[in-house]
């Protein structure tokens, strides 16, 4: 169809068509981006891209290769920006191809809106193209207009609303962004091809959404008892820690929880899913807790602590260790979470949960209200031994090959202060665990969800959105330098990559600067680690990587460049160049052994083993 104009002589000032309604509003939430794929059902909307109030506002589209990709891209630009990131997608062959990307999202409290451009409101019953048929007697009974519609719905989506009446549809569109805000959740809104052009009020435009004005705030008189409670076992306590986990970062808390960790001076501890939460550089920063799945000494440090401060805790397999996440014998525990603040005695087995307060206002309470003079720290000097990577007791790995022990004890050095580390869902990533990372950058991954392929399209979600909000990760800008645009740097195996690497081309278009290492070890590797060392099903087509970027689009070199690394010295020299700063964006094949698994990731497979014992 053609572009539509609306002049202001066409109705009356205080209506606009509803496409332009909802993409102004999605960049007043956060959304600058739009992450999707173009499709019938949505194209009307797509079209009100070109509006001059939407184009003022900053609004631009980004064009995925898949829809899943572009799930996982916006994905990505949640994580980086903690703002609302938007989905767009067409009826059926989109959102159910989306609907994995989705889900993770939901798995991991990412603010994710996926809009789905669905048959007219005003059409005939009839099997609709991208639509299901009905099981039986599909030639006489029409389909269900809202099959995906009903498996979101309280399932994968904290919000979703399917507009009939475009009198409401403003309303609806703040509530289902609200929600997302509220929850950390996905949300969804199902719009009709023929409500796009249909006018609204602009009356809720004048309703801005975030983080701060959507939570569910915490009664002053439930804060201050929590707080009352918080503080007395704090008082009593010699031996306290802070463990940062996911849900910090999911509500906007990562620098007022380093405030507290400097106001307080406590030693400190990070989960899995809460790695780079904390400020690494901290001198009394002890280490990934991972409850079996650590390091002796980080777990005899925790274990040796009377308190545990529990910040924005997330329980699951991985985080929360079905192995085991054990305390010491007589401690003590406070979960902070967005929902309840729990009190769990470990020696006599009692608890309290507070299930109408929020870590949000608790946090802030609490940093107003401690008193530092009242704390009775008293530490063994021994716990205050500086944590370390070379703690890790790596096994010895001479010669000149590429392995995991080499790049645990040398990739690091390509990080520096504020820059961002991506990694996919693959070995690599279990290596990353005990980095220790510098302050001020941040570290993305998917830890629970797991799903590979996730990492690439999510880096160019990530890439975007630095270049959105420049900087925005970083919480004290007097520890980076101002003139210092921090690096993004992917991560990624072969087998995953091989799954979403179409979006290397949408990195070139959008320009998005990235040092994308390759990881080649011949197949899934992480997979070999669980069973099938030796089967074929892990095997993968060998790739000429480095031909990528020219096959992508970027014919003659000109914003990208592809080298292959064999050797040690290979790695260290590409290291150095690109800290020196090279191309726009980096492609670097490092050759890996096919059976070659990370420390950390053996130790999981044995502990897996023993356990079944």
């Amino acid at each position: 169809m053609g572009r539509v104009s609306y002049g202001t002589s066409d109705f009356n000032d205080n209506l606009i068509p509803f496409g332009e309604y909802l993409l102004r509003k999605l960049v007043q939430s956060g959304s600058k981006s739009i992450f999707g794929v173009p499709g019938d059902y949505n194209l009307p909307l797509l079209e009100h891209l070109y509006d001059d109030s939407v184009k003022n506002s900053g609004c631009r589209w980004i064009a995925c290769c898949n829809e899943l990709n572009a799930a996982y891209a916006a994905d990505g630009y949640s994580r980086y920006t903690n703002k609302l990131a938007s989905l767009i997608t067409t009826y059926g062959v989109g959102e159910l191809s989306a609907m994995n990307g989705v889900a993770g999202s939901s798995a991991e409290n990412i603010k994710v809106l996926h809009i789905v451009g669905v048959v007219g409101s005003d059409l005939p019953e009839c099997n609709y193209h991208h639509l299901i048929p009905q099981l039986q007697y599909s030639n006489f009974i029409g389909p269900n207009r809202k099959i995906c519609y009903e498996m979101v719905k309280d399932r994968i989506a904290c919000s979703a609303e399917y507009l009939e009446d475009i009198g409401t549809a403003p309303e609806k569109v703040d509530k289902v962004i609200r929600d997302i805000y509220k929850y950390s959740k996905p949300g969804y809104l199902f719009v009709p091809i023929d409500f796009v052009n249909k006018l609204v009020d602009t009356a809720c435009l004048k309703n801005e959404i975030d983080l701060c004005n959507s939570i569910e705030r915490t009664s002053q008189e439930v804060s201050n008892s929590v707080v009352d409670s918080v503080l007395q076992w704090i008082y009593q306590s010699q031996t306290p820690a802070i463990l940062g986990d996911a849900n910090v970062d999911r509500f906007g808390l990562t620098s007022q929880l380093n405030h507290f960790i400097e106001k307080t001076q406590m030693v400190n501890f990070t989960t899995i899913m809460g790695k780079s939460i904390v400020d690494e550089s901290n001198l009394r920063y002890m280490g990934l807790y991972g409850g079996k799945n650590c390091t002796d000494l980080v777990r005899s440090k925790f274990l040796s602590c009377d308190l545990i401060l529990h910040f924005g805790i997330e329980k699951n397999e991985v985080n929360y260790c079905a192995l085991g996440f054990p305390y010491g014998p007589r401690t003590r525990v406070i979960e902070f979470h967005q929902s309840y603040i729990r009190f769990f005695d470990t020696l006599v087995g009692e608890e309290q949960i507070f299930k109408n307060a929020n870590i949000c206002d608790i946090m802030t309470v609490l940093h107003q209200r401690i008193d530092i003079d009242k704390l009775n720290l008293q530490y063994d000097k021994a716990i205050f031994t500086t944590y370390d990577p070379v703690q890790l007791n790596l096994p010895e790995d001479d010669g000149d090959d590429v392995t995991q022990v080499y790049l645990q004890k040398k990739f690091p050095e390509i990080l520096a202060p504020g820059d961002v580390l991506v990694s996919d869902t693959g070995s690599f990533q279990f290596g990353v665990r005990d980095y220790k990372l510098p302050t001020q950058s941040k570290f993305i991954v998917q830890s629970t969800w797991l799903s590979i392929g996730t990492g690439l399209p999510a880096a160019l979600g990530v890439g975007i959105g630095m270049q959105d909000y420049p900087r925005i990760h970083i919480y004290d800008d007097t520890k980076v330098p101002t003139d210092y645009k921090p690096k993004l740097i992917l991560g990624v195996g072969d087998g995953a990559a091989q799954m979403t690497v179409q979006e290397l081309t949408t990195m070139l278009r959008y320009h998005v600067n990235i040092n994308v290492f390759v990881w080649n070890n011949d197949g899934y590797t992480i997979e070999r680690a669980m069973m099938g060392e030796d089967s074929d099903y892990n095997d993968i087509m060998p790739w000429k990587w480095t031909k990528l970027f020219e096959v992508f689009g970027d014919f003659d070199g000109k914003y990208s460049n592809s080298s292959l690394v064999r050797t040690r010295r290979e790695l260290d020299q590409k290291i150095e160049d690109i800290n020196k700063g090279g191309k726009n964006i980096e492609l670097v094949e490092v050759k890996l052994g096919v059976k070659d698994y990370p420390a950390q990731l053996q130790m999981m497979m044995t502990n897996i083993k023993n356990a079944k014992k």
